[in-house]
């Protein structure tokens, strides 16, 4: 009996200081996450949000366990947690930072038409937005992460005319260096590939630099070739249609692999160049 009395006032006292302590709860928080500890930092939000349901500090809580999932990498689920954060809290100051982290959020994730959708809603329930700059300076990104570069350019000289000396102006300038090279890179025509690999097997391979495919290809389908003539100059018929038939087959990869080949080589220069925007973007928090 006094183990089990003694078991209720220790449990007692705990959720007596737990309750006590939500400023204590949210600093500690605090603390992991500036020590680059976020899965401790989101735990102990957590814990704040369990005891302090309708806590003053809540819609606080809720930004820094966005902000620590956003550190952490998972960019859908800080998304997440700042949309719902903007939700809840629309009229505080908290709630407006919320909705354009969310927006940052997704396009720190590559996912630039999602940004523009929490963008166009930012704009239209904050008629006088605390975040204005660093909204032009994601306007820049989302436009280079869209392939968009003439948009990118024009949004680049809209920031420059709103914000001539803004703490962003180096990170544009810089992003501005990188459109500009990207523009001026020759890229592969799909078309140009295909019907180049129509008159000469391998070109496809060749027009992207993968000599070594291009070499195969051409001797393959030049060999198939020489055999059919070969087997219709003997009069062997089977040979002209096993050939035949190989050569149609190598002659078809020849085709579709010309459509890959372009597609390959725009979409790592595509990766590259997305990696290297994203690596110039510096997050506001």
């Amino acid at each position: 009996m006094k183990k089990i009395i003694l078991a209720i006032c220790i449990s007692t006292a705990g959720w007596t200081a737990a309750r006590a302590g939500g400023d204590d709860i949210l600093l500690m928080a605090e603390r992991f996450y500036s020590a680059g500890d976020y899965y401790s930092a989101i735990t102990e939000v957590m814990r704040y949000q369990c005891l302090f349901p309708s806590g003053p500090l809540y819609s606080r809580s809720m930004l820094l366990m966005g902000k620590a999932y956003f550190r952490g990498g998972n960019y859908q689920a800080a998304a997440d947690v700042f949309t719902r954060c903007h939700r809840e809290f629309t009229a505080r100051r908290d709630g407006e930072e919320a909705l354009y982290l969310a927006g940052f959020a997704s396009l720190a994730g590559a996912a630039p038409l999602e940004w523009m959708k929490s963008a166009d809603l930012y704009r239209v329930t904050y008629p006088k937005p605390l975040f204005a700059e660093e909204l032009d300076r994601d306007a820049c990104f989302a436009s280079a992460l869209g392939m968009d570069l003439a948009g990118a350019m024009r949004e680049v000289r809209r920031y420059r005319g709103l914000h001539g000396r803004g703490k962003y102006r180096e990170e544009v300038g810089r992003l501005e260096g990188l459109v500009c090279e990207e523009t001026g890179r020759p890229r592969r025509h799909l078309w140009l590939s295909v019907l180049g690999s129509v008159f000469v097997p391998g070109f496809g391979h060749f027009y992207t630099g993968n000599y070594a495919a291009g070499f195969l290809t051409l001797f393959t389908n030049a060999f198939f070739s020489f055999m059919i003539y070969n087997g219709y100059r003997l009069h062997d018929t089977f040979q002209m249609v096993f050939f035949g038939i190989a050569e149609a087959i190598v002659y078809q990869y020849n085709i579709f692999g010309a459509v890959r080949a372009a597609d390959e080589y725009n979409g790592k220069r595509n990766r590259d160049f997305f990696k290297r925007v994203r690596l110039e973007m510096s997050v506001p928090f």
